[in-house]
């Protein structure tokens, strides 16, 4: 039988303003209610049921605090334990399915700014997807990345004197700890980290405004100045991904932001790199679990109008 009890919010992690009436999903895309006149929205959550199919503009992240909890994002089923942390980039598909009492922290942090800085591009690799941190998958930082979420916990909660600036210089430290964890896997195969990780920096900088065109792994492995065999080793242990997989990913991203215009699905496919629709098809459906049209109905950005649920 379903736990669906209902118990209140502790005192001290009650929102420190009274604009939040819980979340709105509208056509699947949530409105974020940030705190006040702030980008951020940090949330206890102890509710029993869960939280439909939705996506936002925001970074969203879910501590599990007691109990267990399931979330699903694109062709990904997460069963969170105790301590667990899952990152979600923005704008991904993803819905929680509970049916039993728990604690969570829900972290909304809008960071626009960062996406097209130098730094969010040699990590963006391992934020393409949800990014689960544990003592088991970052043993190296995990409980630096935990305590550094609690203390924007403390601020928040608080209402502590330039609270959100801390908040975001807390969150910035996230995406160094998960750039160390990166550079750490890289250090076990290389003597020289520094150049080893400069090199294939500099090849994500160059996919990113040339996903477009027809680079094989060996022009990627010339580009870095690496064998073809040191190169494949290198950039997946760096990003988590094989050459391939990454520049298919890195596609079908593009593709995901021009599902939200009036673009035709077949100028999108060719728009985004892939050779022909069918292709496009199949790898966008392989990553995401709906068609192109699916997605694209999922996310439209037609005239909303006020019957959202509130939850």
């Amino acid at each position: 039988m379903a736990d669906l009890e209902t118990r209140e919010v502790p005192v001290k992690y009650q929102q420190p303003d009274d604009e939040f009436n819980g979340r709105i999903v509208r056509n699947s895309k949530e409105l974020v209610t940030y705190n006040s006149t702030s980008h951020i929205r940090i949330w206890y959550n102890n509710q029993s049921e869960g939280y439909a199919l939705h996506s936002h503009e925001a970074f969203e992240v879910c501590i599990c605090v007691q109990n267990t909890y399931e979330i699903h994002a694109n062709n990904t089923t997460h069963i969170l334990q105790e301590g667990d942390i899952l990152i979600i980039p923005p704008h991904t598909l993803h819905e929680y399915v509970n049916d039993h009492y728990g604690v969570r922290f829900i972290y909304l942090i809008e960071m626009n700014q960062f996406y097209n800085s130098h730094d969010y591009k040699t990590i963006e690799p391992m934020l393409f997807d949800t990014f689960l941190c544990n003592s088991q998958t970052c043993p190296d930082i995990y409980e630096k990345v935990y305590k550094l979420f609690m203390d924007m916990n403390s601020v928040y909660f608080t209402n502590a004197n330039f609270w959100e600036s801390q908040v975001y210089a807390k969150m910035y430290q996230v995406f160094t700890e998960i750039a160390k964890h990166a550079e750490n896997a890289v250090s076990t195969e290389t003597t020289n980290l520094s150049q080893s990780i400069n090199r294939i920096n500099a090849l994500l900088r160059y996919v990113d405004i040339n996903y477009a065109e027809d680079i094989s792994t060996e022009m990627a492995a010339e580009y870095t100045g690496f064998s073809k065999y040191h190169f494949l080793r290198l950039f997946k242990l760096q990003t988590g991904y094989t050459f391939h997989d990454y520049l298919t990913l890195k596609r079908i991203h593009i593709a995901e932001d021009l599902l939200m215009t009036d673009t035709p699905i077949t100028d999108i496919a060719f728009q985004s790199g892939f050779n022909t629709l069918p292709s496009f098809c199949r790898a966008f459906k392989k990553y995401t679990t709906y068609s192109p049209s699916e997605y694209k109905k999922l996310r439209s950005t037609t005239q909303e109008n006020s019957d959202g649920d509130a939850i």
